[in-house]
């Protein structure tokens, strides 16, 4: 959305601020209680029920360890979420503390609304250096940190071990080749029923920016150069990349179509219900699985190995941060939570629920993360993947370079548009998107 846009969606929210605060929690513009020293911080979040229950236990803790904070929490799920943020920022009532994904740090930091937290973090000697040194790099912008990780992830490999023995297939493994995943998918895709419809795939099309790029990164190619100016994705490496992974889908015929996958459940459904035999995702879909059962009823046997590889090993990382209101009134408190959320006990904490990594290398080898009691088996797969992970190539352009793309994307994988025609289109307009600024 254009600047001028938030400006008047901005007034519109002032307009009727009266009831807003009622029903947004946006707490009056006192964060201290007259006459007492409790200070009121406001956090925003995106967190669904279970995460809410997570994120509850651990402020309650923290504020048993500072009776004079309370914290209000501004519960937004889905879409709405970065949009409220917009018009919160815009009308100068944005939360103390708030969650942003990585990808979204270079757009909000690029207008001054996040707090820079570099003298912070040297100040008070938050650990930085103990974290997975691929990490950091997402965290900055123009190499200021500005958002501190509530938990991160690898993409690796999920895959059906059932259906990979029944199939006579050996399990995913460091070196597999995109040949070798071919083979397997072409291997496990069935009609399993002999009503003359495939019902079973070998594993589905993606449908983000962040689905397709480590494909493209493992051929050779890139997004943008490394001074982000000029967009590659109408390399040959980048049409080559895409170009096998929508060969998969209708040249094979190993990724279902869009009607297939809707008949089937879809995504990580399909996994879940022994549909699909690989699927590839971050470490929160551990926790959507480890209930799982197949089409027998049975539970799922299931592990993660590492994505195939091609030219070169990579694979994508995710992070989801914490980030500061810049010069908020209560700047100094919002960062002890913040340091709070993100720090050893955070991180021991959100890594137990199942979710995320953990940012730093001793937690995410300790059996916090590493719990043998839980699948999967090889959990040590998502830190292996550390050693060749990447964030994306973002700049304050990136989200709406990222809405151009996942229309693309869709549009190659359920229109069967021309691969390199779409991609050589999707440069151009991104090349003056940049050039426009926006």
């Amino acid at each position: 959305m254009r600047y001028a846009q938030l400006i008047a969606g901005c007034r519109l929210f002032l307009a009727g601020c009266a009831v807003l605060t009622a029903a947004f929690g946006l707490a009056g513009c006192a964060r201290k209680t007259a006459g007492t020293d409790r200070v009121l911080l406001t956090l925003a979040c995106w967190e669904g029920p279970e995460g809410m229950e997570s994120l509850t236990k651990l402020l309650n803790r923290y504020k048993a360890q500072h009776p004079n904070v309370d914290i209000e929490v501004q519960q937004v799920p889905g879409t709405q979420y970065y949009q409220r943020l917009k018009i919160q920022f815009a009308g100068g009532v944005a939360p103390d503390i708030m969650q942003l994904a990585y990808d979204q740090l270079p757009t909000f930091a690029d207008r001054k609304t996040l707090h820079p937290l570099n003298a912070l973090i040297e100040r008070d000697k938050f650990p930085v250096d103990k974290m997975f040194p691929q990490l950091p790099p997402a965290l900055k912008y123009k190499g200021e940190f500005y958002g501190l990780p509530r938990g991160w992830t690898t993409f690796c490999l999920y895959y059906n071990k059932d259906m990979f023995r029944k199939a006579g297939v050996p399990f995913p493994r460091e070196g597999w080749t995109w040949d070798d995943f071919l083979d397997a998918c072409l291997k496990m895709t069935k009609d399993t029923n002999g009503d003359g419809r495939i019902d079973q795939f070998g594993c589905d099309a993606p449908t983000q920016m962040d689905g397709i790029m480590y494909w493209i990164w493992q051929n050779g190619g890139r997004a943008f150069t490394p001074d982000m100016k000029k967009c590659l994705l109408d390399s040959p490496e980048a049409i080559e990349a895409v170009q096998f992974l929508q060969d998969c889908q209708y040249k094979y015929k190993v990724f279902p179509s869009p009607d297939q996958a809707q008949d089937l459940g879809g995504g990580s459904d399909m996994f879940r219900n022994g549909r699909q035999a690989m699927f590839i995702q971050g470490r929160w879909g551990s926790l959507f699985f480890r209930t799982a059962k197949g089409m027998d009823g049975k539970p799922l046997d299931w592990d993660v190995g590492p994505v195939p590889m091609r030219k070169q090993k990579a694979t994508v990382l995710f992070a989801n941060t914490y980030v500061l209101r810049r010069d908020g009134p209560n700047l100094e408190e919002a960062w002890k939570l913040m340091q709070f959320l993100t720090g050893p006990e955070g991180q021991r904490h959100q890594a137990r629920t199942g979710r995320d990594m953990p940012s730093f290398v001793s937690v995410a080898n300790s059996p916090d993360f590493l719990d043998p009691n839980y699948p999967p088996d090889n959990d040590r797969q998502f830190l292996t993947a550390a050693e060749y992970a990447r964030p994306l190539e973002l700049n304050p352009n990136s989200s709406a370079i990222g809405e151009l793309m996942r229309a693309e994307i869709v549009q190659m994988f359920t229109a069967k548009k021309d691969v390199a025609k779409t991609l050589r289109s999707a440069a151009r307009r991104i090349d003056k998107l940049q050039e426009a600024g926006l």
